[in-house]
């Protein structure tokens, strides 16, 4: 399954879920922080596994990438890229702390982290769940600072080998006047993702 044999009404589809879930997880993290959190319109765009391979030439940049894997009806992962600044903020919510590179964090700050990758992977399941009306569960979220090639790269080679697909939702936040950005990656294998075409009334690919 190559991006060529996806049609419009199946990317149409993916991004809708990417747009509910960011919606949710806009909330939540509300929430989870205690103060007023904004959004823009979250970019949802297609990316090519193929690409993920040319990206680990240029990609030397260090962030941190949350991970969580996808079971039940669904298989596959969500991995949530944050900067160190997005990482900084979400930590301050509970104590002070600054930092100079993500290779500081220690157990404390991943446990945070990893929480705030709870409420943002569960709300893409939730969106997925709810749309197909299959069970669609996490597993225990995992914080992990790498280049974006070095986190993609396992999942990617893993799942495309059933003809998986990458989405990719690009979330911008307002928090208290500070603009955060995020990046969330919805691997899903090439089985999974038909299951979810036909709960939808789409024809398989």
């Amino acid at each position: 399954m190559d991006s060529s044999s996806l049609t419009e009404m199946h990317i149409s589809a993916l991004k809708e879920i990417g747009n509910i879930g960011a919606g949710n997880a806009c909330t939540a993290l509300a929430t989870f922080m205690n103060t007023m959190v904004d959004m823009t319109v979250p970019n949802v765009r297609m990316m090519d596994p193929a690409m993920i391979a040319k990206m680990s030439a240029v990609d030397k940049g260090l962030v941190l990438g949350i991970k969580v894997g996808v079971k039940e009806d669904v298989t596959g992962m969500l991995i949530n890229i944050v900067s160190m600044e997005f990482a900084t903020r979400l930590i301050n919510v509970y104590y002070p702390k600054e930092f100079k590179v993500l290779s500081d964090l220690d157990d404390m700050d991943r446990s945070v982290l990893c929480e705030m990758g709870n409420i943002t992977s569960g709300s893409c399941a939730n969106a997925l769940a709810t749309l197909t009306g299959m069970v669609v569960d996490i597993t225990a979220p995992e914080a992990t600072p790498s280049s974006i090639s070095g986190l993609l790269k396992q999942p990617v080679e893993t799942y495309s080998q059933d003809g998986g697909k990458v989405v990719v939702i690009d979330e911008e936040f307002k928090v208290e006047r500070t603009e955060l950005s995020s990046h969330l990656f919805m691997i899903l294998e090439g089985s999974s993702l038909n299951k979810v075409f036909e709960r939808i009334g789409l024809p398989p690919v």
